[in-house]
Order: structure tokens, then C-alpha cells, then sequence
């Protein structure tokens, strides 16, 4: 199967518990564990690759932060951990700031040094190696048996 179609079938199948997620009233609690890993990839590799991390964080927040993390350890893309990792390390520290009233405040928060990092690491995320589709498409479709093309 060529890369574009393992792509498409990922992105496609993915599109289906993210939809799963929007459709139920308990949202992410509505998904399995490994639904939720591959809903939180499809986001983070859609918002990254359209805005960056900080609109993936600033869109969906710590939580699936965590599940895309969670994933990204399961199918190897130790790359892109590091990337997001180093990601988060630059807006931790607004955690618990009393002066954010929502997601969307961090970035008025970030200092220049901070975006042009995070910009950088936006870079490297569009650049990295990992083949995150492919190595997810290659650990669910095994895991969950569902993936026909």
C-alpha cells in the first residue's frame, strides 16, 4: 500500500471517533482508550499541520494533549514526543495562571523568545521522520483488525 493510501484510510478512519467524540454527550469519556489515541492523532496532526501546537493545545487542552501523547509513546514516534514535549515545556508555566479565561488567552501570555521556539518546533513537527499516520495505521489496524482497505 502506498504512503497516500495508508494516508487516506488513517485520516478516514480516524475522522470516525472523532465524530464518535462530537456526537456523544460525554464526548471523550465516550471513546475507548484506543479510540481516543487515534482521535487525539488525527487532532494533532490536523491542527499542527494547520496552525501549530499551540492552535492543537489551544483548540483541545491538556487532556488530549495527553491521550495524542499517550499514543505517540505506543506507536514509537519518539520524534515527534520530544517535539510536543518540548512544546508543552513552553506554555506549562501558564497552567494555573489566574490571568487565562480560556485556551485561547495563552498565547497573549508568550513572550517572543517562547513563539519563535515554539515556531521552530512547528518546523520540526512538519519535517519529522516519524511517519506518524504510518506507524499508527501499522499499530491499529493490527490491534483493532479494523482497518480494510
Amino acid at each position: 500500500m502506498s504512503e497516500q493510501d495508508i494516508n487516506d484510510v488513517w485520516y478516514d478512519y480516524a475522522v470516525l471517533f472523532v465524530e464518535k467524540k462530537n456526537e456523544s454527550e460525554q464526548g471523550w469519556a465516550s471513546l475507548t482508550s484506543n479510540e481516543q489515541d487515534i482521535a487525539a492523532l488525527w487532532l494533532l496532526e490536523a491542527d499542527v499541520f494547520n496552525g501549530g501546537f499551540i492552535q492543537f493545545f489551544c483548540n483541545w487542552g491538556e487532556e488530549v494533549y495527553r491521550y495524542a501523547l499517550r499514543a505517540l509513546h505506543i506507536i514509537g514516534a519518539t520524534q515527534v514526543v520530544e517535539i510536543i514535549t518540548s512544546a508543552y515545556g513552553y506554555i506549562e508555566h501558564l497552567k494555573e495562571d489566574e490571568r487565562l479565561t480560556e485556551l485561547w488567552d495563552i498565547p497573549k501570555f508568550l513572550t517572543k523568545e517562547q513563539e519563535q521556539q515554539l515556531d521552530a518546533l512547528d518546523q520540526q513537527f512538519w519535517n519529522n521522520e516519524d511517519q506518524i499516520a504510518e506507524k499508527a495505521y501499522g499499530y491499529y489496524h493490527g490491534k483493532l483488525n479494523m482497518m480494510i482497505i
